[in-house]
């Protein structure tokens, strides 16, 4: 019944995908948007597959299938509490540790969040996992919508390599597709800069769009509190160097030598705002968990300047670089070793091909990507001591590095390169 059930739903939402008019208007081909998100379908049916057969019970993606089912029969058992739990705090400090890495409201807020969410779509779909990942990547498409058609108005023309970038990035696609936090964050990231970019090239904040990106700064918040600790510097950069005209990479440069100063120091103006411990804090909740096949030996960041900084080069090299083509603790973890190859041969060949014509209207938005992601993958070098994690964390971010790569290849003038001449 369940398999008649999912085909069913699919038939209708893969009708409905194609009537609705921000999805039509992206310029893409009606029988290219079906496979495209039938593809995202797919991603989500093998990523739960593999979580529950290979991995077995207790991963991430089933323990919300999980607790949703226990949600939702709780919603006909007793609905006031289905109603109330999700505001509700049963720690005695009651609403406090807001950046707490455990035994908090506001950390538990993070999954149940998703699991309330689930717990809806097991009405429709009789508790089954698949139909619920049908109904989630559903929702999660329209990321990739967003960030296409976000893309598309700085690059123009290069129809074809954004979808690559937006679409088709292997771990991008994976992780964004399981029932997880990864894919909500992946989505309202795309729903902030798509609305704070068309506010700043129509030059008009509208009610709209500022709604728009204050709930996706809210939720993002509430799902993943450090990527708007490394999204607000950014955000005010761009907003500044676009409504002031001055120059975008002394504006930048500024905010983030600011940003950093206050990083260090405010900690010791106030005993209520702490940044360096609040990253030493998840570190150390991270290091204290039991080690998997894929742990990976993390030195131990203190609340000083100096150790922040000295733990930099650590962390930026396992955020970027790991894992590294020969690391490979288990096999699951080839294809991802195998993406980063490809990525990073893709860096070099933009070094070594990249178009020498330049528009400058890009600069601000194309900075806003490199602070943030370096930021963001920085916070993630510090706290994170697994491969398996660094790779999913990572994928949310990589269509901000590389389609703009992508882009900015010269593929004409590689492709002579390899032309035989006769």
């Amino acid at each position: 019944m369940n398999y008649l059930l999912f085909v069913i739903y699919l038939i209708v939402l893969c009708w409905w995908l194609l009537r609705i008019p921000f999805i039509t208007n992206t310029g893409i081909s009606s029988k290219v948007i079906l496979g495209l998100f039938l593809l995202k379908i797919f991603a989500g049916i093998t990523i739960g597959w593999i979580s529950i057969h290979i991995y077995g019970p207790g991963n991430d993606y089933w323990d919300v299938h999980d607790f949703a089912l226990e949600e939702y029969q709780l919603l006909f058992s007793d609905p006031g509490t289905y109603f109330s739990n999700l505001f509700t705090s049963s720690y005695p400090q009651g609403y406090g540790g807001l950046f707490g890495s455990g035994d908090s409201y506001w950390n538990d807020l993070e999954g149940n969040i998703l699991i309330k969410i689930v717990s809806v779509f097991n009405i429709f779909s009789r508790g089954d996992y698949y139909i619920n990942s049908l109904f989630f990547n559903f929702i999660i498409f329209f990321g990739h919508v967003i960030w296409y058609r976000l893309f598309i108005k700085i690059y123009p023309g290069k129809n074809a390599l954004v979808i690559i970038g937006c679409f088709l990035l292997p771990s991008t696609l994976y992780f964004a597709s399981g029932i997880h936090k990864d894919g909500l964050v992946f989505l309202l990231l795309a729903v902030l800069l798509y609305s704070v970019f068309q506010s700043l090239v129509k030059e008009k904040f509208t009610l709209k769009r500022i709604l728009f990106a204050c709930f996706s700064l809210f939720f993002i918040f509430l799902i993943r509190n450090y990527v708007v600790l490394a999204l607000v510097p950014a955000l005010v950069a761009w907003v500044i160097s676009s409504k002031t005209k001055w120059p975008a990479m002394l504006t930048f440069a500024s905010i983030y030598f600011i940003v950093c100063l206050l990083f260090f120091t405010i900690g010791n103006i106030s005993n209520k705002i702490k940044p360096m411990e609040i990253i030493t804090a998840k570190q150390l909740a991270y290091l204290n968990l039991p080690a998997a096949a894929t742990t990976i030996k993390l030195d131990r960041v203190e609340p000083t300047v100096k150790s922040f900084v000295s733990n930099l080069p650590q962390a930026l090299n396992h955020s970027l670089l790991r894992p590294y083509i020969w690391e490979l603790p288990v096999k699951s973890l080839l294809p991802f070793n195998m993406e980063l190859l490809i990525y990073e041969i893709l860096l070099l060949i933009f070094v070594f091909f990249r178009r020498k014509e330049f528009d400058r209207s890009r600069l601000p938005f194309l900075l806003v990507s490199f602070f943030f992601v370096l930021t963001a993958f920085s916070l993630i070098g510090y706290i994170t001591p697994n491969l398996g994690s660094l790779v999913r964390y990572r994928s949310l971010y990589l269509p901000l590095i590389m389609v703009p790569i992508l882009c900015a290849v010269n593929w004409q003038k590689l492709s002579e390169v390899f032309k035989i001449k006769k």
